[in-house]
């Protein structure tokens, strides 16, 4: 697929629906800042707000304001602080301080200088401040670049929130090639994780009528060669492999935009990520890369698929009535986990009546990959195939996997574990078979 035919377009797709792709520019090549000073001044945009942390501020962004200054641009230099002496986090008080920092009435654009959480803050202030955004992407870490979506905490539940995409996305291949290995690493255990998410996707289609959308879903293929045929070119840092999961990671990121939400890249195998990110709040511990965190979720993903496509008359129990809130421990994390959960219980009993298992068997064994696969993967492309190698306690990650499914409304592989009995009543057998060395 070519990316450039997409930019700036609004489409009829196959689908039925109208897709609109907002970002108007996406650029991979050397002297970046050259090309941003381009677009900037062709689109006359001269008061900026440009937004990084402490490193990636010292990767490219000082860099910038020299550059956009000596070009006679006005720049305002933000640098969001860290969060308890950790990196910056997207939450509701560190967008209202970023949000702080910017007038609005004199800026005529954000540039977002970093990725994943810098990104996010600059996308949700932009939108807030209804200012454009546009986004030198310093790590190909993540899928949300192009996507209108916002991985945010809010009243300590990680969400999506939505926002809007930015014009431009921006990249320089030798920064790309030379970021932190784990973060190239998380960007793979990221994509990878999309065969996952598309399977629960469909099954939602099938079970519930969720609107579906083949192209969005199938977006990547032609792309996957060249960063799935040899992960061990990921983990290696060679160019044309670097260069293609940074392709498929924007690309991602505009099936999430030309639809609406996360849905085409973030399934059950997510939810993992997002409960060990709200849990290291409570139990004041730090979490590692979403993409890291991401990848053993799809670990998980794959051995729940598997254990259930093996089963040919499926007993259906009822979920839990409430969450454990127990382990939700404060009164603002109760009350939101609470209000997910509540909404999607009462949709759940529509599979008991479901006739069709052999047919939704046949849909979804071709989508899924295996475990063996997807550690594999991982393994080669220098990402964590197990527990063990990040340092989770085995009760941490025992906790997530019982209480992943409480956070979100949306049906995933997770719930239906619970439903047929995989889960709880299997989750040691599958931390020590596959999620821990």
């Amino acid at each position: 697929m070519n990316i450039q035919d997409l930019l700036g377009k609004s489409f009829t797709c196959q689908c039925g629906k109208i897709h609109t792709v907002e970002t108007r520019a996406y650029v991979y090549h050397d002297n970046i800042l050259d090309e941003l000073i381009s677009i900037l001044k062709k689109a006359t945009l001269k008061n900026i707000a440009l937004v990084s942390d402490s490193r990636t501020f010292g990767i490219i962004g000082s860099q910038a304001v020299k550059m956009l200054a000596a070009s006679k641009l006005n720049i305002k230099n933000i640098i969001v602080p860290d969060t308890n002496d950790k990196e910056p986090v997207c939450d509701e008080d560190t967008c209202s301080w970023l949000k702080s920092q910017i007038d609005a009435a004199d800026t005529d654009i954000i540039i977002a200088v970093g990725s994943g959480t810098i990104n996010d803050l600059c996308k949700w202030s932009s939108f807030d401040l209804d200012l454009p955004y546009m986004v030198l992407a310093t790590a190909a870490s993540m899928n949300g670049y192009a996507a209108a979506n916002v991985a945010a905490k809010i009243k300590g539940v990680k969400v999506v929130q939505r926002a809007r995409p930015p014009i431009a996305v921006l990249s320089e291949p030798k920064i790309i090639e030379q970021a932190p290995p784990e973060m190239t690493a998380a960007g793979f255990a990221d994509t990878i994780a999309k065969f996952q998410s598309t399977a629960d996707w469909v099954m939602n289609n099938f079970l519930f009528d969720e609107y579906y959308c083949s192209y969005c879903a199938q977006i990547l293929q032609g792309l996957e060669e060249s960063y799935l045929k040899n992960p061990g070119h990921i983990k290696s840092g060679q160019s044309h492999a670097v260069k293609g999961l940074f392709e498929a990671l924007f690309l991602t990121g505009l099936s999430m935009t030309m639809i609406g939400t996360s849905t085409p890249a973030s399934g059950g195998e997510h939810l993992f990520s997002h409960v060990l990110d709200m849990t290291a709040d409570i139990d004041d511990q730090g979490h590692w890369l979403h993409g890291l965190q991401v990848g053993l979720g799809t670990i998980l993903s794959t051995v729940l698929y598997e254990l259930i496509l093996k089963i040919d008359t499926p007993f259906i129990k009822a979920l839990p009535e409430t969450i454990d809130k127990s382990f939700w421990q404060n009164e603002r994390l109760i009350y939101s986990v609470s209000e997910q959960y509540t909404s999607k219980h009462g949709n759940i009993q529509k599979i008991a009546d479901n006739e069709c298992w052999g047919q939704l068997k046949a849909i979804l064994k071709p989508l899924v990959k295996s475990p063996q696969q997807v550690k594999s993967w991982l393994k080669s492309a220098g990402a964590p195939d197990n527990f063990d190698q990040m340092g989770c306690p085995r009760e941490r990650l025992r906790n997530a996997i019982l209480h992943m499914h409480e956070i979100r409304n949306r049906f995933t592989i997770v719930d239906l574990a619970w439903l047929i009995g995989i889960l709880p009543e299997h989750v040691d057998e599958i931390i020590d078979t596959w999620l821990t060395s």
